[in-house]
């Protein structure tokens, strides 16, 4: 035990003495321990090097990614193994030489650590004088390897290398006489000049080449053996393709085109858009696709002819997002093998059809499909979909847009069987011959059900109300997403629409909103708008066209909402200045980057910016008019004008009016031959209309 106990003291002794004296001594650096020569013993200045212990997957880019910190390489050569049947070659040794000597001596004395390639110390040594570039008296560089007396060159030379430790020792990895049978086989001293593909790293090319069309890309694969290996890697590391960056190409993009397009890329695409215009695809597209993208996950065509798409089940097995758009002859037998059970499909999209009636959709089941969504379907039925969504427990994203308006009698049995919606859209519905007070009672009970609800665009729907928003704020306190924008933009409009009321009870029930839109609302005012002030998480607030907003309520969200980012009053014609100095004040006090749109503003007429001195983080945009003329709440067309006693003028005035009636003598005798015909075709048209001037 004692023995034990006088051995732990003297360690301790050892070590306490050991840091004393390395925290006393000055630390030498290790190239200092050893002298670097800058010539050799021949007096030829060092400028080649010879490197050793390579890892297996040594490349050139690898070496210049490591010598090139210290200087301008001249040229990299890296000697491969023996090749075979079942051999792969590996590198052996390397040269690398620099332009300047006083280069190679920096990086043979730089640290080891920074010598490395994949985790292995290089083994660096200036190559022996008969490897290095002769210079004559006058300073010139003769860079072509020497000859001996003999007449052989470098590669035929025995030569003993020397260790970077400082031992001389003959190295396994030194060039011996070799008598290679391919003549084109290279030297360690062809000193061959490097090129781009030697300098930029494998996300530097991927990155140049996004900006080379791909058709340009295959036809310059004959450049070079290295070339085409480098465009194949590339074009197999593509994820995503657009049918739209061929259309400046000079090929027409035809079904045999893409076949062999998608021959090249198809493989490791995940995203595909046939989107481009004058389409010259045939039916055998679908097979294409279905043949070349086996991992293909999106799909996206627009206005192609082709009515058979039922092949991509086949050969796309992970299609998780389909998209059609303005696809005329697209039906329901097109989509019916689609979206059956085993179907991978999550997300359908139709747009601008008129054939779909949603009969695919009856007893399919599909077990993925969570988001569907149609856009201007006319031939779309109402009844059928409700009784399709009974076999889609799953679906989180209903979207129907600018849909008939018969849709909306079964809209609310529709949102009666889908509790779990997260995201719906219903707008565009702008006809009110079907309004009833009763149904508006269905569609409020409907939506008090969805509780899960967390984006809402109700924009240009007529029957919008407040107590729909009303309903919204009771039953859904997680929504984030509100559009309630031009629903009833008129004064003069029979139905109440959205106003002060409704937007006040959804900023005070739903306090998640993060992005909120009222624009063209006939009825809001600066109390309703104030009402977003409590709305803390708001990030994007849109009031465009409401010529009765002042600055006030915007000044008001500025100071309340601390994640606001955006502000969009294009428009409002009462908004001024004021709006600008009270968001470079919030943003000294909580700097973040916000921008406003303030064009069509007293804002834009009257100030501007410059006056203000806005904060560095805030960017005024005074040129962009995002509003839309059209749905204004102070909007009069004139031609529909009822006082407008000049709707005709210009058609009486015009100079071919009279070459297009006639001349007066010729339409007088046609009045006098059919005066009893035109009394009864006046007869008829004040009966049925009223309100046509009859010339």
């Amino acid at each position: 035990m004692m023995k034990d106990i006088s051995i732990l003291k003297y360690f301790t002794f050892i070590q306490s003495f050991v840091f004393s004296m390395s925290s006393s001594l000055v630390p030498i650096p290790t190239f200092a321990l050893r002298s670097i020569p800058t010539h050799t013993e021949d007096g030829i200045p060092i400028r080649k090097l010879y490197v050793s212990n390579l890892p297996p997957k040594t490349t050139r880019t690898d070496l210049f990614g490591v010598f090139a910190q210290y200087g301008f390489i001249k040229s990299c050569w890296l000697r491969m193994g023996d090749k075979g049947p079942h051999k792969t070659p590996k590198p052996t040794y390397a040269f690398v030489t620099f332009s300047n000597p006083a280069d190679a001596h920096k990086a043979l004395q730089a640290p080891m650590h920074e010598k490395m390639i994949q985790g292995r110390n290089l083994k660096i040594s200036p190559a022996d004088s008969w490897h290095q570039p002769s210079e004559d008296p006058d300073g010139n560089v003769n860079w072509k390897p020497q000859r001996r007396e003999d007449g052989s060159s470098p590669s035929s030379w025995n030569r003993t290398q020397h260790d970077p430790e400082g031992n001389n020792a003959e190295s396994s990895e030194t060039p011996k006489a070799e008598n290679s049978e391919n003549p084109n086989e290279e030297t360690e001293d062809s000193d061959q000049p490097y090129n781009i593909l030697d300098i930029l790293n494998v996300d530097c090319l991927s990155h140049i080449l996004t900006y080379v069309p791909i058709n340009d890309l295959i036809r310059s694969e004959r450049v070079s053996r290295r070339w085409q290996n480098m465009v194949q890697e590339y074009l197999l590391g593509i994820r995503m393709f657009k049918t739209s960056w061929w259309q400046h190409a000079p090929v027409k993009l035809t079904t045999a085109v893409l076949r062999r397009l998608l021959q090249r890329l198809g493989a490791s695409l995940l995203r595909l858009h046939i989107d481009h215009q004058a389409s010259a695809l045939n039916d055998r597209t679908a097979h294409t696709v279905g043949k070349f993208c086996p991992h293909l996950e999106e799909l996206k065509v627009v206005g192609m002819l082709t009515k058979n798409w039922n092949p991509l089940i086949y050969g796309c097995k992970n299609l998780k997002s389909l998209s059609f758009v303005s696809c005329s002859k697209l039906s329901d037998s097109s989509l019916i093998h689609l979206v059956k059970k085993d179907s991978c499909i999550e997300s359908l999209t139709v747009k601008n059809n008129s054939h779909v009636t949603g009969l695919f959709l009856t007893g399919s089941n599909p077990p993925k499909l969570t988001s569907l969504e149609f856009f201007n379907c006319c031939c779309l039925q109402g009844g059928v979909l409700s009784t399709a969504v009974d076999s889609l427990p799953n679906l989180t994203t209903l979207k129907l847009d600018v849909c008939l308006h018969k849709m909306w009698e079964f809209i609310p049995s529709i949102l009666n069987k889908l509790p779990k919606l997260r995201d719906l859209s219903l707008s565009e519905y702008t006809s009110s011959e079907l309004y009833l007070s009763t149904e508006n009672e269905a569609f409020c009970k409907s939506l008090s059900s969805l509780t899960e609800l967390k984006r809402l665009n109700l924009s240009r729907n007529i029957y919008i109300t407040n107590s729909v928003l009303k309903t919204v704020a009771q039953s859904c306190p997680d929504l984030e997403s509100l559009n309630v924008s031009s629903c009833n933009s008129r004064r003069t409009s029979s139905h109440n629409g959205v106003g002060d009321e409704g937007i006040a009870a959804v900023c005070a029930g739903c306090s998640s909103l993060t992005s909120l839109d009222v624009s063209y609302l006939a009825t809001l005012s600066d109390a309703g708008l104030s009402a977003a002030a409590r709305l803390s998480r708001l990030v994007s607030l849109t009031a465009r066209g409401i010529p009765a907003l002042s600055s006030a309520p915007f000044c008001a969200v500025l100071a309340s909402c601390h994640l606001l980012e955006e502000i969009d009053a294009c428009g409002c014609d009462n908004v001024t200045g004021e709006v600008i100095v009270a968001a470079s004040e919030e943003l000294r006090a909580r700097p973040r980057p916000v921008a406003l749109y303030l064009a069509s503003t007293a804002a834009a007429f009257i100030d501007g910016p410059q006056e203000y001195n806005p904060h560095k983080l805030l960017t005024v945009n005074l040129s962009e008019d995002r509003s839309n003329p059209h749905l204004r709440v102070d909007f009069v067309d004139s031609v529909y004008d009822e006082d407008s006693d000049r709707s005709f003028d210009d058609i009486y005035d015009h100079e071919d009016f009279d070459d297009y009636m006639g001349e007066d003598d010729d339409l007088e005798l046609f009045l006098d031959d059919e005066d009893d015909d035109l009394e009864d075709y006046e007869a008829i048209l004040r009966m049925h209309c009223a309100n046509v001037l009859l010339l």
